[in-house]
């Protein structure tokens, strides 16, 4: 994590991403920019946030970590999302894992300068509200897909869900076969399990493997196994 001491980068970043229309001017000038790399961690299970993060550049994966050791993926978050809004009013231990995917920028905001901003805050209130619905809303349609779903289905919507931002562009997409027992892990599933499904995947021309990387290859085939289905 690298903290970046840029006032004017703050600014720009709250503009781009509309927070002047939810925070105070004072808040957004107190707020910290922090940069994480690819796979460093934002929050961990059973800490007590005394920041809320906010999602700005980059991507997320939050996932769960059980008391055996095995983690199950929540969802992929892009800007702008919150983290810690949960935990803000209470000051809950954090239930879930939350890593950087690439290089991802924040901004962050003091717990008690948040809870004085709300007491007159309505348009915070409101955003706040908001966001505490669609992760309600979307949690429930992530655990039934976790639980009801084949896997052929689920790590086409883990695909999905990894290069949302870019379908439909020129940029191609890739991920490690190594990683291929971590994605297992998240989706509850087996590596030899998962690996049948990704020969599967190949054979049918969606997806390839090349160099010790998995690359998706008929983005429409993926997103009618996906059936609208995304961890987000």
């Amino acid at each position: 994590m690298h903290s970046i001491i840029d006032a004017a980068a703050v600014q720009e970043l709250a503009a781009k991403n509309g927070l002047h229309t939810m925070f105070s001017s004072a808040v957004i000038a107190q707020m910290e920019l922090r940069r994480y790399s690819d796979g460093e961690a934002i929050c961990t299970v059973g800490e007590r946030l005394e920041h809320m993060f906010i999602l700005v550049s980059g991507k997320l994966k939050i996932h769960t970590l059980q008391r055996n050791g095995k983690s199950m993926l929540v969802r992929f978050a892009r800007p702008m999302y919150i983290i810690g809004d949960v935990e803000l009013l209470k000051q809950y231990p954090v239930k879930n894992e939350v890593d950087s995917v690439g290089e991802s920028l924040l901004l962050i905001a003091g717990r008690k300068l948040l809870l004085k901003e709300m007491e007159a805050n309505t348009a915070l209130l409101r955003f706040m509200v908001g966001e505490l619905s669609h992760k309600l809303y979307t949690l429930s349609q992530t655990s039934a897909m976790n639980q009801l779903y084949p896997v052929e289905n689920r790590f086409a919507s883990y695909l999905m869900s990894l290069f949302a931002d870019s379908v439909g562009s020129q940029r191609v997409e890739e991920i490690r076969t190594s990683s291929l027992t971590e994605t297992a892990e998240l989706l509850g599933t087996s590596y030899r399990h998962l690996n049948r499904v990704v020969r599967s995947m190949i054979e049918q021309g969606i997806i390839e493997r090349k160099n010790g990387r998995l690359s998706v290859q008929d983005v429409d085939r993926l997103a009618d196994l996906a059936n609208g289905n995304l961890y987000e």
